[in-house]
């Protein structure tokens, strides 16, 4: 007969894993009428996985990040499926709250430059 494994104790704070570095950048900013989508933004983790086309959405609820998906029929419905997404709450609160700030300061970043002001100052736009 096997022996039992003894039970084993919650991690405490110290042993519990942290999260990798997660960075974000806003791809591009949209604005299309009719359209809730406010920008396209990618993220990279831990500087060894890079994931593009989340979507900054803007919702009665407020705005949400949406994880790349794929479309598909099924009973002749259209449906949608995360491509990637994160495993734990943690992860998400932290990866979509990176693609929020950076959202955030790129809309900061576009109210101080003035169309025209790029090319007085000598920067490319």
């Amino acid at each position: 007969m096997p022996a039992k494994k003894p039970p084993q104790k919650p991690a405490s704070k110290k042993e519990q894993k942290s999260s990798p570095a997660i960075t974000a950048r806003i791809d591009r900013l949209v604005d299309y009428e009719g359209s809730n989508v406010r920008a396209i933004a990618s993220v990279n983790v831990a500087d060894a996985f890079a994931i593009h086309g989340l979507k900054v959405i803007d919702s009665e609820k407020g705005l949400f990040v949406s994880m790349p998906q794929s479309k598909y029929e099924k009973d002749g419905k259209t449906q949608y499926s995360d491509i990637c997404h994160p495993i734990t709450a943690e992860a998400r609160t932290e990866m979509f709250g990176t693609v929020l700030a950076a959202y955030e300061q790129k809309l900061q970043e576009d109210v101080q430059m003035e169309p025209g002001e790029a090319l007085e100052t000598g920067q490319a736009m």
